[in-house]
């Protein structure tokens, strides 16, 4: 069988991404380990070597340090992909698993709680400690427990609770809308409120019970 090269390990796993997907050169250096049966340590300099002529030769683009994207002409030249939604991403989803949700200001904007426009985009990640690089317009922030499949929304809606009194609000009806998204994405009231009592202050969980409980029970 013949020795596998860095450039064909580094070109099918390019290959197998979308245009719009971020390539990351720690993902590729795991990916590089496992098909060489080698240690990440030991591939990581061949690796970076490798991305680099491939940057060269055109067929990636170097978006960021560590970061890159297959390089694509179209009609009206290559094809740039948004920096700040593939930093997103990044945030956001590991392959098929989820690890980060949206927060803060721009969250209530999508809901449709606030009109301003926020100048980030923030995002709660497993990866928080994740460093932004320069011009990427987004804030990255601990989210209250590692985030997960089960669990993102629910952390979402109640960050969006507890940034209610933070954020310039100018929605008619609030909490109709933070009642029919809870509605929308088929979220359990209860399990709503457990999540807010176990990891948010009391402040927030008596919140979520008015809003959630409203006209049902009293809360002290």
């Amino acid at each position: 069988m013949s020795k596998k090269s860095y450039r064909e390990i580094l070109t099918r796993y390019i290959q197998e991404h979308k245009v719009e997907d971020a390539i990351l050169t720690d993902q590729v250096v795991q990916y590089a380990a496992e098909e060489l049966g080698k240690d990440a340590a030991v591939v990581k300099k061949a690796v970076n070597v490798a991305m680099a002529r491939l940057e060269k030769d055109g067929c990636v683009i170097r978006l960021a340090k560590g970061v890159y994207c297959k390089k694509v002409k179209t009609a009206f030249g290559f094809y740039m992909p948004n920096k700040d939604d593939l930093f997103c991403r990044q945030l956001l989803q590991d392959k098929d698993k989820i690890i980060g949700y949206e927060t803060g200001l721009s969250a209530l904007n999508r809901f449709g709680l606030v009109s301003q426009m926020p100048k980030k985009i923030c995002i709660a990640s497993n990866l928080h400690q994740k460093r932004v690089p320069e011009g990427i317009q987004v804030e990255v922030r601990k989210p209250p427990i590692a985030v997960n499949s089960d669990n993102y929304r629910y952390l979402q809606i109640l960050d969006t609770i507890r940034d209610l009194d933070r954020a310039p609000v100018d929605a008619a009806h609030p909490v109709d809308i933070l009642k029919n998204a809870v509605k929308a994405l088929t979220l359990d009231t209860d399990k709503l409120i457990l999540f807010a009592r176990k990891h948010y202050s009391n402040k927030i969980l008596i919140r979520t019970i008015d809003i959630m409980l409203e006209g049902k029970y009293e809360t002290a």
